[in-house]
């Protein structure tokens, strides 16, 4: 496949799939218990921001939608196990699902040209269709079904890795390794959907982490094709992609507890292991923010957002109940922690408390947006898990850059 011959203007358009943001300048005290006890001043905002370049941007464009490839994948599972495979609910999630497709379409379009997009396009949603096949094929105990489908995901994997070792010049054996971790960890979790087993937020949570490492490894070969500025594997750039993941996959388990609880109970054994899930994705935050600010604020960080997590969960009982004063309470909850938390954001990066309130907020509507469209079963419910989803790619990006201007991150 011959590869675009602008880089430069290949990089722009990949590189509009990331949030465009910009932190303002200024700084915020936050309450003297949860200040990290090693932040330090403002950051320079004349300083370049090398958490946007092409590169990284590349590499955490690529991130957040082949995450999110894989959490509405699940959410699609889900739906069709609970509202049945041909439930307007579940046509509704293949449509979010699409959209994530059409997404990547385009970032690889934008790289290598419309051919390239066409052929991109083509072959994933194929491979969506061979995992539609492998979940009915479950769900009716067909192990011919079952099996047709594993045989077609392994002919996609062999012309897959061919079509992009094409175009970024990595080893089709590599790809194909990479893929197989993607077929092998996303099988494992429509196992355990179908099944109903306590495991299944884990399984989709461990597919969408092996997603990191595809994003990076194209993101790496691309980048070196293209000559693209900057570093996909830098630490400014790693650190946006990691805040990027954790935090969507914070949206993402966070939908896969609401949906199990509405599917079974809240006291089911799969909501448990939901929650367990959940709480997994607070520790890797918790322990990235640590790895920065030590451990007084990996402390703070993390009895602070397991709250936030239960303002939400109270939500979610209060909409299920139709408890309107149990509503309004984690609501007033959550304003509160809306407050707190972003004096210790502000504190630690210098960003001011106003604007991370501002954001927190949107992360707060967005969520609870997608909370009550799944307790209520709305068919928008995937795309408003979608939404609430990239919201937070935008929150990450902004974090990232104050992080690594603070911290001197190349």
């Amino acid at each position: 496949m011959k590869a675009a011959s602008a880089a430069l203007k290949g990089a722009a358009g990949i590189a509009a799939l990331a949030i465009s943001v910009s932190a303002c300048g200024g700084s915020s005290s936050g309450d003297a218990n949860t200040r990290p006890a090693t932040s330090k001043s403002a950051p320079s905002r004349a300083m370049t921001d090398t958490t946007a370049t092409a590169a990284a941007n590349l590499r955490t464009g690529l991130d957040q939608l082949f995450r999110q490839h894989v959490d509405l994948t699940g959410f699609t599972v889900q739906t069709a196990v609970a509202d049945g495979v041909d439930s307007q609910n579940t046509a509704q999630a293949l449509k979010a699902l699409d959209g994530n497709t059409v997404a990547l379409g385009d970032a690889i379009g934008s790289v290598y040209g419309a051919a390239a997009r066409k052929a991109f396009v083509k072959m994933w949603r194929a491979h969506i269709g061979f995992f539609v096949e492998y979940t009915k094929g479950l769900a009716a105990h067909d192990d011919a079904k079952v099996s047709q489908a594993q045989a077609k995901l392994a002919n996609y994997k062999k012309d897959f890795s061919k079509f992009l070792s094409g175009a970024t010049q990595i080893p089709a054996d590599a790809i194909a390794t990479e893929l197989q971790g993607h077929i092998d960890t996303l099988e494992a979790a429509i196992q355990s959907i179908v099944a109903k087993k306590a495991d299944a937020a884990a399984n989709l949570e461990m597919a969408a982490e092996h997603m990191d490492a595809t994003a990076a490894a194209l993101a790496s070969g691309i980048s070196e094709e293209k000559n693209l500025a900057g570093n996909p594997n830098g630490d400014a750039s790693t650190l946006r992609a990691t805040l990027t993941g954790l935090l969507l996959q914070h949206v993402a388990q966070t939908g896969a507890v609401v949906q199990t609880a509405v599917a079974t109970s809240l006291t089911s054994p799969q909501t448990a292991g939901a929650v367990k899930a959940l709480d997994k994705n607070t520790v890797d935050l918790a322990d990235a923010i640590g790895s920065i600010y030590g451990t007084d604020a990996r402390a703070a960080f993390l009895k602070m957002w397991r709250a936030h997590i239960g303002f939400f969960v109270d939500y979610t009982k209060g909409l299920a109940t139709h408890d309107k004063k149990l509503v309004a309470g984690a609501q007033a909850k959550l304003a509160n922690y809306k407050k707190d938390f972003a004096g210790f954001l502000g504190s630690a990066t210098g960003l001011p408390a106003t604007a991370v309130a501002e954001d927190l907020q949107v992360h707060i509507t967005t969520l609870e947006a997608a909370i009550q469209a799944i307790v209520s079963k709305s068919p928008s419910a995937a795309a408003k898990i979608s939404m609430a989803e990239t919201h937070m790619a935008g929150t990450a990006a902004v974090l990232a850059k104050a992080i690594a201007e603070q911290q001197h991150l190349s």
